[in-house]
């Protein structure tokens, strides 16, 4: 008599060799990247006068970032807006300092104060 399940278990894998698991990996990672949003010109003017309210009253924003595909979220106050770069420095909790470019902003909004 035909067991189906031996059948199966003959065609599954034993082993893994790492290129093959890392390969996997890369697979799923690239299944759960996004693709950039295309924000309006009123989101922009949006996040403009969150950032510059904050900047001005020295309160902590939180940022979502687009980062290679995906979200990346960043919480601090804005210390330094660098406008060669294109680019302002924020300041964590644990005193670290991203750089947060403006052109990855997909949002950003008042965090609650520490």
């Amino acid at each position: 008599m035909w067991d189906e399940r031996k059948d199966q278990n003959r065609w599954q894998m034993k082993f893994i060799l790492p290129e093959h698991n890392e390969a996997l990996r890369q697979l799923h990672l690239a299944k759960q990247k996004i693709e950039r949003p295309v924000l309006s010109e009123e989101q922009f003017a949006e996040f403009e006068f969150v950032i510059s309210s904050a900047v001005s009253e020295d309160l902590p924003l939180e940022f979502d970032l687009y980062n290679d595909g995906f979200i990346r979220e960043v919480n601090g106050r804005v210390v330094y807006v660098d406008h060669i770069r294109k680019e302002f420095r924020v300041k964590d909790k644990c005193g670290d300092t991203n750089f947060v470019k403006f052109a990855d902003i997909l949002n950003v909004k008042n965090a609650p104060s520490d």
